[in-house]
């Protein structure tokens, strides 16, 4: 992390030192991989980017193929829209995505398509960048209470029984948060678990500070969905419908459900499960902003507030057709959605929504 923050330093002072132009930045690169979310990575670096005259907070133009846009060079998805392009500079690869995206599909690019990048305007993202640079802190002592450390609560909007379904941050990252949230799991009862980020590979690497998590899992009580971070594709619906599966079929269970940081991927599912059992627009966007209050300290008044909030009305929306959702249509968008896209039934949607109430 420290050499992380070094280079995107690096980025914002020695850009002020090049004498490059806007007409003179610009770089030909080609699309060397994409990955199961629809990313594309390119062959260019990070150093040739700076070197050629760009950094972290520009807005560039860029071609793949014969797919053009503007996106603002970031850091992280989250560092813009959700629906937004964007190119990510890290310090090893450089790649091209859409918050919440397929890129991929979207562009219809392939391994090997060519990609010209040009500077549109220097420093032109910079002040909604700055906005987004969110720091969470390892330290518990900085948070009131385990269960806002470890952004662990349950489900309790519209029909939703208290205490039978629990969202968190991952019990088995091995970092700092994470065993509280499994001492939370454990106290909970928790008996079922949906990790959407993890593989059993990926997730037995810490089962040794994870002993309540490993019997679940030996016990076959963990869906490892390894979900990716968009929510449009065929591989979002199957990872959804594996998910929501996994509820219909086990009754009786107190459910906790998390990805990494128990935000995104969390919160869009979570934002199904509460709309399918009456939760209201704002009762859903409360939930899905409270991850953000709880890592960040982000509240309604900051503006960076409504710009992660907006990704509740653009999901529902989204599947909707692009047509508005309001509190009244809602289940039924989502319900319609789940049948015709996902390819759920409705008997497996209201086993669903039995367990969970």
């Amino acid at each position: 992390m420290k050499e992380f923050s070094k280079l995107f330093t690096i980025f914002f002072l020695l850009i002020s030192s090049l004498a490059f132009s806007a007409e003179k930045a610009s770089v030909q690169t080609e699309i060397t991989e994409i990955d199961v979310h629809g990313n594309a990575y390119l062959t260019v670096k990070a150093k040739q980017m700076v070197t050629r005259g760009f950094s972290a907070s520009d807005i560039v133009n860029i071609t793949a193929g014969d797919f053009k846009f503007t996106a603002p060079i970031v850091k992280d998805y989250s560092d813009v829209n959700t629906g937004e392009f964007l190119l990510r500079m890290e310090p090893e690869t450089i790649s091209l995505a859409i918050n919440l995206g397929n890129f991929a599909q979207t562009a219809k690019v392939k391994v090997g398509t060519k990609v010209t990048i040009t500077l549109k305007k220097q420093y032109g993202y910079l002040i909604d960048y700055q906005t987004r640079m969110l720091k969470p802190s390892d330290d518990r002592a900085q948070f009131e209470s385990d269960e806002v450390f470890a952004n662990f609560r349950p489900l309790t909007k519209g029909k939703i029984k208290e205490g039978k379904i629990f969202r968190s941050y991952s019990p088995i990252r091995g970092d700092a948060r994470s065993p509280y949230a499994v001492k939370l799991a454990e106290k909970n009862k928790v008996t079922a678990v949906i990790a959407l980020g993890d593989t059993l590979e990926t997730a037995s690497a810490n089962f040794k500070a994870a002993p309540y998590y490993k019997k679940l899992s030996d016990s076959k009580k963990v869906c490892y969905v390894n979900m990716g971070s968009s929510f449009s594709g065929e591989e979002f619906n199957s990872k959804l419908k594996e998910t929501l599966l996994f509820i219909a079929e086990n009754p009786g269970e107190t459910y906790l459900i998390h990805g990494k940081d128990g935000k995104n991927r969390t919160g869009y599912v979570t934002a199904v499960l509460l709309a399918l059992n009456g939760a209201t627009l704002e009762e859903i966007t409360d939930d899905y902003m409270q991850s953000y209050k709880n890592l960040y300290n982000v509240k309604k008044n900051f503006q960076q507030y409504n710009l992660f909030a907006n990704t509740i009305p653009f999901i529902f929306t989204n599947m909707n057709g692009g047509k508005k959702v309001t509190d009244k249509n809602l289940a039924g968008v989502v319900e319609s959605y789940l049948i015709k896209n996902i390819g759920l039934t409705k008997a497996q949607i209201e086993a669903v929504c039995k367990n969970l109430q």
